[in-house]
């Protein structure tokens, strides 16, 4: 998160996520992939995303968060292996090729 900005849709086998790293924030959709994916405690729901720790097509998808509950610094999130990432348009700018 560092070193990249702009705005990402990441599809995973079993959800999709949309992941701003220039605002800091992911939303997951639930069971894009499958119907009986998981649902998690905020899903479509605007989330700080902390730290990026993988994101790798092929790989699980590994992600802190903070979901703001008192006294929890951070939550991990381990996402099902990664399909695709796609860049994303902001509002009024292109998506990055």
């Amino acid at each position: 998160m560092d070193s990249i900005g702009g705005r990402y849709e990441v599809t995973t086998a079993s959800s999709s996520y949309l992941i701003d790293l220039d605002r800091q924030v992911i939303r997951r959709l639930p069971r894009t992939g499958s119907p009986e994916g998981s649902l998690l405690r905020r899903d479509d729901e605007l989330i700080t995303l902390l730290e990026v720790i993988e994101c790798s097509v092929g790989r699980r998808m590994i992600l802190l968060l903070d979901l703001h509950v008192f006294g929890v610094p951070f939550t991990a999130r381990f996402a099902t292996q990664v399909l695709s990432i796609d860049p994303v348009a902001s509002p009024g700018v292109e998506a990055a090729q």
